[in-house]
């Protein structure tokens, strides 16, 4: 939401890592000349400087109650995160356990902060809102009059100050991010709309405003690795009547038909309806009210403040949710896998798509396995991505698709929010119809 997995990890740094792209030279190939850049060929795992690192991640209690008893529920090995850099590394094993005492299911080992900045780098692009999100956000906000004339907004995770910008002009807004960058653009571009920026750690970050009135933390504690901890030092920073706003993803609505699963690399924490509850009851929140979102997973609180209560409890339908979870997931992957087996796929492949979609091709399908002869090709809307590859298959831009021979190749759409914007495009540069292939007959958009 917003954006909200940058602003969260604070890293709206892509592309600063580059890449050394090996294209193996008897696998480059041209269909017809452009007049930009060629289309290139390669093999899958051409590129060789791709390692891991032991100071990506660290093990850690579980981020609700702090057990350190837990059983391992889901885990990817060797997963890459994005663009290949023979620098820094880029693999790691993402792993989730299921804590034994509270149920809530996380991240473990978790990103050190230096494997934030390495690893989630190049997300900006992978991540965004359906149109109007926001306007919805504020219309839901002022029905429940947290944004009465005069109102102190506390924005945490704000990013580039959008979200705040299109706040009622009778509140006092003020945000609050760890990209530096983000937030010096927050300030140009805002100028003149009396918003307060701060940068700084959500857990010790220094507000010597009055207490808030109005807090939001949207879509942001689902990344954060301590997140009780951030919930308290908000709870130290508020008056008795400030209202604070959480809105996460919750397993009990974790089922999808999207091959990326509930248990997003880049969620540290996924929380069910009770380990939140008892995430904030232990950080001095108690949860007044609580929606569903109709139209994605998205579960909306508003909490006030009360003493904080050590409670640790366990609820046996979040793991009901979590197998359910994992089971639609198994399903998609099948799906998906029939997609790519199905007699139109047949040929050469062009992935558009650079990002973490086309990462679980590789995790979970056989497109990238079946022959280890053939050659693919990748395109991006990101322009960060350019000139650099992805386990060695160089990435392009979309207009390289203009001078493609379809009779013999075809266009993956490697995305599942994206897929229907993607697909008007390649239509657009001329791929034809027969040779787009699509994953998912339906899109669940958030």
């Amino acid at each position: 939401m917003k954006r909200r997995v940058t602003r969260a990890l604070g890293l709206a740094i892509r592309g600063t890592l580059r890449s050394a792209a090996l294209v193996v030279p008897a696998a480059q190939e041209t269909f017809l000349q452009s007049a930009h850049k060629a289309l290139e060929w390669a093999r899958i795992d051409s590129f060789l400087g791709n390692r891991s690192s032991p100071a990506l991640a660290s093990h850690r209690p579980c981020p609700v109650c702090g057990s350190i008893r837990s059983k391992n529920v889901f885990e990817l090995t060797d997963f890459q995160f994005y663009c290949d850099s023979a620098e820094v590394p880029k693999r790691l094993n993402v792993r989730d356990d299921f804590c034994l005492d509270c149920f809530a299911v996380y991240m473990n080992p978790c990103f050190t902060p230096y494997g934030f900045s390495v690893l989630a780098a190049e997300a900006g692009r992978s991540y965004g809102s359906s149109e109007g999100r926001p306007d919805e956000q504020i219309g839901w906000l002022n029905e429940r009059a947290l944004l009465a004339p005069g109102a102190r907004v506390l924005d945490i995770g704000c990013f580039d100050g959008a979200f705040l910008a299109r706040l009622p002009s009778h509140t006092r807004k003020f945000g609050v991010d760890i990209d530096a960058p983000a937030i010096e653009r927050a300030r140009a571009v805002h100028a003149e709309k009396s918003i307060h920026f701060t940068v700084g750690d959500f857990e010790t970050f220094e507000f010597n405003e009055e207490a808030p009135d109005t807090i939001t933390v949207l879509m942001v504690l689902e990344h954060l690795p301590r997140p009780t901890e951030v919930l308290r030092k908000l709870r130290s920073i508020s008056h008795a009547n400030t209202k604070l706003v959480v809105e996460i993803p919750v397993v009990e609505r974790g089922p999808t038909n999207d091959i990326n699963g509930f248990f997003a690399t880049l969620h540290t924490t996924h929380f069910s309806r009770q380990t939140l509850a008892i995430c904030m009851l232990r950080a001095g929140w108690r949860i007044e009210q609580a929606t569903n979102q109709p139209d994605y997973n998205g579960y909306r609180v508003v909490a006030s403040p009360c003493e904080p209560v050590s409670l640790v409890s366990k609820n046996v339908e979040d793991l009901t949710s979590v197998n359910r979870s994992l089971e639609r997931w198994h399903v998609a992957v099948r799906e998906a896998e029939a997609r790519l087996r199905a007699p139109a796929a047949a040929g050469r492949w062009v992935v558009w798509g650079a990002g973490g979609h086309t990462e679980f091709l590789y995790q979970v399908t056989t497109l990238f396995h079946a022959d280890g002869d053939e050659l693919f090709a990748l395109v991006d809307s990101d322009t960060l991505k350019h000139g650099k590859s992805w386990r060695g298959v160089p990435i392009h831009s979309p207009d390289v698709l203009r001078d493609v021979d379809w009779s013999r190749t075809n266009l993956l759409v490697s995305s599942y929010g994206g897929q229907e914007s993607i697909t008007k495009a390649a239509l657009a540069l001329g791929v034809p119809a027969e040779r787009i292939v699509t994953l998912y007959d339906q899109v669940h958009r958030c």
